[in-house]
């Protein structure tokens, strides 16, 4: 009697975990894009869900969905086991203004013979946004200039308050480059190239706020910060404007 009782509990288990069931999924969209200092965050809008591509994998298995909306929990069945559920918009390779790529995904397990395992998503931002910002006593001092930004695979020119945000994707070290015009005289300009500044770690649904600053007590020194965090330093041998 007890080992038919023993052999009774292994078959109610085996119940339990072989079959087919059902994922029901929700899923959302967060466009918050915060900095490391909490000072410069933004929210991007957020695309709709039906621009979401789907992927479910398993063991011996894997299916995508053009569209979140093309999935419907009723027509797909599941061996019981563990699955990965994942959405994304965008592509993470592509960088460039106004290109943010939002993602998220999720492990889950299937249990029970006809029953609906539910999974909640939350995709983010999963690139990166990096911006320029000058001072007043640097842009006095430079009558102009201009900044260049290198990741690993492109270059962009960055500008103050652009309308677009920049968006990288998560990478180490990438370079900014500033290029200074000084008067040497009422009637040339030449330019002057200050020292590359590097992110040293680009995180992802991150903003970086690169800050150009110029002090002028004694010596001309320029100063480079990210998210009020002094990066690097450029001493200025010459005084690039004389009338400064």
């Amino acid at each position: 009697m007890i080992a038919f009782a023993m052999v009774g509990c292994r078959n109610e288990s085996l119940d339990q975990t072989i079959g087919e069931g059902t994922i029901a999924i929700a899923a959302v969209a967060d466009g918050q894009v915060a900095t490391k200092s909490g000072e410069g965050g933004v929210t991007i809008e957020t695309p709709a869900l039906s621009d979401f591509s789907l992927t479910i994998t398993g063991t011996d298995f894997e299916k995508s969905w053009a569209s979140l909306s093309d999935y419907n929990t009723d027509d797909e069945r599941y061996t019981a086991g563990w699955y990965t559920v994942a959405i994304e918009c965008g592509d993470i390779t592509e960088e460039g203004f106004d290109k943010p790529y939002f993602a998220t995904s999720k492990k889950i397990q299937v249990l029970d013979r006809n029953r609906t395992t539910n999974v909640e998503l939350t995709a983010t931002v999963g690139n990166a946004i990096v911006a320029i910002k000058t001072t007043e006593n640097f842009r006095n001092y430079f009558p102009e200039y201009k900044f260049k930004l290198t990741t690993a695979t492109n270059e962009f020119e960055l500008v103050e308050d652009a309308t677009e945000h920049l968006f990288i994707a998560p990478q180490k070290k990438v370079a900014i480059d500033c290029t200074c015009i000084r008067q040497a005289n009422m009637a040339t300009q030449t330019e002057e190239a200050l020292a590359t500044q590097y992110i040293q770690t680009v995180n992802p649904q991150t903003r970086y706020v690169i800050t150009y600053d110029l002090q002028s007590a004694g010596s001309v020194e320029v100063t480079v910060s990210l998210d009020n965090t002094v990066i690097g330093t450029i001493d200025v041998s010459v005084e690039l404007n004389p009338n400064a």
